[in-house]
């Protein structure tokens, strides 16, 4: 909606930060029916969604003065931190399991249209990846750079490293699977 873009105003937030009620409310109307229909997805009791969404709204109004720049991301952040709480209290286990991870996919997505939660979410991922990349073994490090990092082929890595072709190919199956589990989190994005 391009009226959620224009949230982002200074003078909004400021006013928001300010406790400006008229803001606040223009808020409440934007996003309300949004939080709850994503809620609802996942709450399969309405009465607790609609709690969720009213403690969502709630904890914005006494935060707000953190508010500085992106009140989509805020929102959608705080509505997977409240449904996550929720299904974790009700002891939910491997059957919910797979919810917990559509939640967090669905209003990762979601918040994926703020450009500044993008921008966030892409500098987290490019630190994400470097602490994954020094956390692999030293030769498959090297064979995983050259490869991704500088787009060398297996050929040519294995001639560069001295290496069988079979060794390169160990060492890239190792360092994606290990990247796989160290970025899970962000491969519901892609």
């Amino acid at each position: 909606m391009e009226n959620e873009k224009k949230i982002q105003n200074s003078f909004f937030i400021k006013n928001l930060n300010e406790g400006n009620e008229d803001s606040f409310k223009i808020l409440f109307e934007l996003y309300y029916t949004k939080l709850l229909n994503i809620t609802k997805g996942y709450i399969s009791n309405i009465e607790d969604a609609e709690e969720i969404v009213q403690d969502v709204f709630l904890k914005t109004w006494n935060k707000r003065k953190d508010i500085n720049s992106n009140v989509n991301g805020y929102l959608f952040k705080m509505t997977k931190n409240l449904c996550l709480d929720y299904l974790r209290s009700k002891k939910y286990k491997l059957n919910s399991s797979n919810k917990i991870l559509q939640l967090e996919s669905y209003i990762n997505h979601e918040a994926l249209s703020d450009v500044d939660a993008s921008s966030l979410i892409e500098k987290e991922l490019a630190e994400k990846i470097q602490v994954a990349i020094q956390l692999l073994p030293e030769k498959c490090k090297n064979v995983f750079i050259k490869s991704r990092v500088e787009g060398k082929k297996n050929r040519e890595i294995s001639d560069e490293l001295d290496i069988s072709l079979k060794t390169v190919e160990n060492h890239m199956s190792k360092a994606i699977r290990h990247m796989r589990v160290h970025l899970k989190e962000f491969l519901s994005f892609f």
